[in-house]
């Protein structure tokens, strides 16, 4: 909703060009843009984190640079003459980002300089009172204050010689006051805020060699004693055996010093750990010929290890075996199904041959039947039979075994085996023990 009334706003005041309305509006299009862009992509938590922090970035780059352009125009305004309209733009700033200084300061100047019947001369007199305040202010030692109100004086009549020159003398003591304050909070043992204090000196002398190099040597200190609370805390949960948890704390402690021999050596042993855990497991399954679980431990592995080429072995391992068993299960299956067509066929034969001798003797075809001795191919058959039937006795399947021991009999009514069995099977179904 701010967006959209700073749009209008662009639009509405006076002093804006088309052109630069209509570049706000171009770049806040871009901004709404981007907050469509869909977030399901980005697996990682801090990865979203990060991406929403920099939407958050851009769009406040965007009112900044939105505010400022209202803020020139009514600064412009106000050098003019036109109190009102200045006041009017700088409280409309205000109504966005009430911490917008220079927008306080030009309001609070136009609504004193507002009706005044001779408005040069007042803005004369406003500029000499708040100089000989911040001078004041100055004399008194509370030189960040007086910085602060000279520099007002200054921006509210920049040709004002005698407010400039003593701006630079009071940068000078700022700087100094700062440089200071830096020391101080160091010796307290806050490198942040000694920080901060000599980032203030340099924005007030940003050529200055002393202070950069300060600056960066307390850098440096910081990022080791962010290092080294890292590391410590790595250690601990290391201490606990969260080899994961740990794993993550020594990749933020290096992405603070990347190139700390420490912090990468401690993080190459906790990955070597956590790769030798996924192998060892993956070996386990293997040897239970659970190669797919096997396969899915060794890929876990490839994001800790140094050695890729050692796991895609592994997994190639696996999936050649699984291919071998696959075959091999698949010719077992295939032999088995030949054996026993082969063994339909060779009944259905015997079952041929014994309904044609049937058919023959109750015709009298083809003369009296001779008695002969049974052949050792008939014993041989009739005990293949036999075999067939008991297994099917096993399974309850009465009427497939009594078939295959009928045909038994057949082929050697002297096999007592078949005979028994066909008495058995008499007396299950007749309901008998």
């Amino acid at each position: 909703m701010k967006n959209i009334t700073l749009i209008f706003l662009v639009m509405a005041l006076p002093g804006l060009s088309f052109s630069q309305s209509k570049k706000g509006q171009g770049e806040e299009s871009a901004f709404l843009s981007m907050q469509k862009v869909g977030l399901g992509q980005l697996s990682d938590l801090e990865e979203k984190k990060k991406f929403l922090d920099t939407i958050q970035l851009e769009k406040q780059k965007l009112q900044y640079r939105m505010l400022q352009n209202i803020y020139e125009n009514a600064y412009s305004l106000y050098m003019s003459g036109d109190y009102e309209s200045a006041k009017e733009m700088a409280s409309r700033i205000l109504s966005i980002d009430p911490n917008f200084e220079d927008a306080q300061m030009l309001k609070e100047a136009s609504e004193q300089l507002k009706g005044s019947l001779n408005p040069k001369f007042s803005e004369k007199l406003m500029i000499e009172d708040k100089f000989k305040a911040a001078l004041s202010l100055y004399q008194e030692g509370a030189v960040v204050e007086a910085h602060r109100q000279m520099t007002e004086v200054v921006k509210l009549s920049p040709n004002n010689i005698k407010a400039k020159y003593w701006l630079g003398k009071i940068k000078d003591d700022l700087k100094e006051y700062y440089l200071m304050k830096g020391e101080e909070m160091y010796r307290k043992g806050d490198i942040k805020e000694a920080l901060n204090n000599y980032y203030n000196a340099l924005l007030i002398r940003p050529k200055e060699d002393a202070i950069i190099e300060r600056i960066s040597s307390l850098e440096e200190e910081l990022r080791n004693q962010r290092l080294n609370e890292k590391l410590k805390m790595a250690l601990e949960i290391y201490a606990q055996g969260n080899l994961y948890k740990t794993y993550t704390a020594l990749k933020d402690a290096i992405q603070i010093n990347p190139g700390d021999s420490k912090a990468n050596k401690l993080l190459k042993e906790v990955k070597k750990e956590i790769e030798d855990g996924f192998v060892s497991l993956g070996r386990k399954l293997y040897s239970q010929r659970k190669y797919t679980a096997a396969i899915g431990e060794w890929n876990k592995a490839k994001p800790y290890s140094e050695n890729t080429q050692y796991l895609e072995k592994l997994i190639a391992r696996a999936k050649e075996q699984m291919a071998k068993e696959a075959e091999e299960k698949r010719r077992k299956e295939e032999e088995a199904r030949r054996k026993a067509e082969e063994a339909e066929e060779r009944r259905q034969k015997e079952e041929a041959e014994r309904k044609k001798q049937e058919a023959a003797a109750a015709k009298g075809q083809g003369g009296p039947i001779i008695q002969q001795g049974v052949t050792e191919q008939n014993k041989i058959s009739s005990t293949q039979h036999y075999l067939e039937g008991l297994k099917y006795f096993q399974n309850a399947n009465y009427q497939k075994a009594r078939d295959e021991w009928t045909i038994a009999k057949q082929l050697d009514p002297s096999n007592s085996d078949v005979e028994a069995g066909l008495k058995r099977i008499e007396q299950i179904l007749s309901g008998g023990q």
